[in-house]
């Protein structure tokens, strides 16, 4: 009769042999279902890709501008040094330190009383030579009828005429007196040698001063010039006349327009560039000497160009591509890209006025998906 420890292995055997068979059925049910859901999507059409929402532009054409630009500062056209002609005090200050003022202008007066004494005594010394050159000549004269009568000699009739030439050449003298004292006087009055604007003064009322020192400074600030270099290999491509846009930071939103007035003939041959000067017209003195300004010479013009805004370029080894949109597809297409401007390129091959072209969500894309256009306002 068998033991109970044996009936005991042989049970537990039992239950590993049922849980065996249990699993292997499971698994080949399972196995045959997978094979039957193959079989039924064999025929089936392949899944297509979702459509990319993706914002388009339209190629435009537009009149673009080749510039070049260029870095300087501005500069007066005129820059004069007031200072007096005579030392004397000064008597009274006309203007307004930074005011514009036009040419002619009294700007300082010095003391003129010692010269319109002088221009006093000056005045009656002549008329006192005048009377005595009278009575000179009516001797002289007199003299003369004498001499032919026989009467005088020839000595006598010298000596009168004598006297009558001494006393003309004191009055000559006394005039060139009374024309130096007239320019000295008409020098105690310093004028605006232009029309522009008197900085601020350097000496203050009552002051003494001496001639050459400096009282102010004069600016003719209509029209500015501005001074700046381009590279060498453009020196071909500018010319005097072409229109100048200058651009300055107290202005951020204006461009003032010039002209180009000088190019130099020769090149600095330690940095390869040459010197350009343009010409700013500045009737409402809204730009002043010192700024610093940009300025961008335009050299070349061309018409109706297709253009596209820079973030619809994709960068690749051999250059650039866009997504060109047709029948809904993203094709992508080479172009060649030519000037750029603010935001904006100009495609020199590749596009044609009028194509659809993904502007954003490229990065998402590939050649041959299907799109969402959402077109920019």
């Amino acid at each position: 009769m068998p033991s109970w420890s044996r009936i005991r292995r042989w049970g537990s055997l039992l239950v590993v042999l049922l849980v065996t068979a249990a699993i292997l059925v499971a698994a080949t049910v399972h196995y045959g279902t997978l094979i039957g859901d193959n079989d039924a999507s064999s025929d089936a059409p392949p899944r297509r890709r979702p459509e990319v929402i993706v914002s388009v532009s339209t190629v435009q054409t537009m009149d673009l501008q080749e510039t070049l630009d260029g870095v300087g500062t501005l500069e007066a056209w005129a820059t004069v040094e007031i200072s007096p002609e005579i030392t004397g005090r000064i008597t009274a200050i006309r203007f307004e330190e930074g005011a514009f003022v036009e040419e002619g202008t009294v700007l300082f007066e010095l003391d003129d009383d010692r010269l319109r004494h002088q221009r006093a005594s000056r005045k009656a010394a002549i008329r006192a030579v005048d009377a005595n050159v009278a009575n000179s000549r009516r001797i002289y004269e007199r003299r003369l009828q004498l001499r032919a009568r026989g009467v005088l000699t020839e000595e006598e009739t010298e000596e009168a005429e004598a006297d009558l030439e001494m006393l003309l050449a004191d009055k000559e003298r006394l005039e060139a007196d009374l024309s130096l004292i007239e320019r000295e006087l008409q020098d105690t009055k310093i004028l605006a040698p232009m029309t522009g604007v008197v900085s601020h003064r350097q000496v203050d009322r009552g002051a003494h001063v001496t001639i050459g020192r400096t009282l102010a400074h004069f600016y003719q600030i209509d029209p500015l010039e501005m001074s700046f270099y381009l590279p060498e290999r453009h020196l071909g491509r500018v010319r005097t006349g072409q229109p100048v846009a200058v651009s300055v930071a107290a202005y951020p939103d204006r461009e003032f327009q010039g002209v180009v007035e000088f190019i130099s003939p020769a090149v600095d041959a330690s940095t390869r560039q040459f010197l350009v000067k343009a010409v700013i017209p500045n009737e409402q003195q809204e730009l002043k000497p010192g700024l610093f300004a940009v300025a961008r010479v335009t050299v070349g013009e061309r018409p109706d160009r297709p253009v596209i805004p820079e973030e619809s370029l994709v960068a690749t080894r051999r250059g650039y591509m866009v997504f060109v949109v047709e029948d809904g597809v993203a094709v992508s297409r080479e172009v060649t890209t030519g000037l750029r401007l603010e935001g904006m390129v100009e495609i020199v091959e590749g596009l044609a006025e009028g194509e659809q072209i993904v502007r954003e969500g490229h990065l998402r894309l590939s050649g041959g998906d299907a799109v969402q256009a959402e077109e920019d306002e």
